[in-house]
């Protein structure tokens, strides 16, 4: 072999390690794009999921503030009882509170917690479910209510016409009667009938 054909196969043996070169940089650059891209997505859920546990943790924040707020600065504690748990937050009002026997009209000495209560309800995103109960006595031949059920629904619905005209926007809220079919306690005694005729708000917690 000469000189020059030495050359040329030396140049030969360059020219191809130069191009195994940039392929393996091009292989790496890919794959750099690649990890940084998984990466990237990794952080994007990461901080989606940690946005999620914020605004739950805030939800869940806002609404043991308002259970503070309902039973202290709104005396609410006065009229209604409370219960908590992990979907909904439920005040009972017996029916002496809100209402005469027999009557769906809202009494006059009520209407002050309530409009206590419907400024906390603002406040918040939550919907707000109101359910009409009774005992399970027909009504009098003189009553304006057909059954109980429609005494039950009744009460309900004024409760919903209240909040909605204290400033609680409507799509939040939904009214109920179940009149004497979801009783608290069986009607057996006039102490049982006074528990189940009742009014139940239930603040529905969010997403959980």
């Amino acid at each position: 072999m000469n000189d020059t054909d030495a050359t040329d196969e030396l140049e030969g043996q360059l020219n191809k390690g130069a191009l195994w070169a940039i392929t393996y940089g091009d292989l790496m650059s890919f794959l750099t794009v690649f990890f940084l891209l998984m990466a990237a997505g990794i952080s994007a859920k990461s901080m989606a999921v940690q946005m999620s546990l914020k605004s739950i943790e805030s939800q869940f924040g806002k609404q043991n503030r308002l259970i503070e707020e309902l039973f202290s600065s709104y005396g609410i504690q006065k009229i209604a009882k409370l219960e908590v748990t992990r979907n909904r937050i439920r005040l009972y009002f017996s029916e002496p509170v809100l209402f005469n026997p027999g009557s769906a009209t809202l009494k006059g000495v009520s209407e002050d917690q309530l409009r206590q209560l419907a400024a906390a309800l603002r406040d918040i995103p939550n919907h707000v479910s109101i359910e009409g109960h009774t005992d399970n006595q027909p009504l009098g031949p003189h009553s304006p209510f057909k059954s109980n059920w429609e005494l039950s629904a009744a009460r309900a619905f004024s409760v919903l016409e209240f909040f909605e005209q204290a400033g609680v926007p409507a799509y939040r809220l939904s009214a109920t009667g179940y009149g004497e079919y979801r009783p608290l306690k069986p009607n057996t005694t006039p102490e049982n009938r006074a528990a189940n005729r009742r009014i139940e708000i239930d603040i529905i917690r969010g997403e959980d």
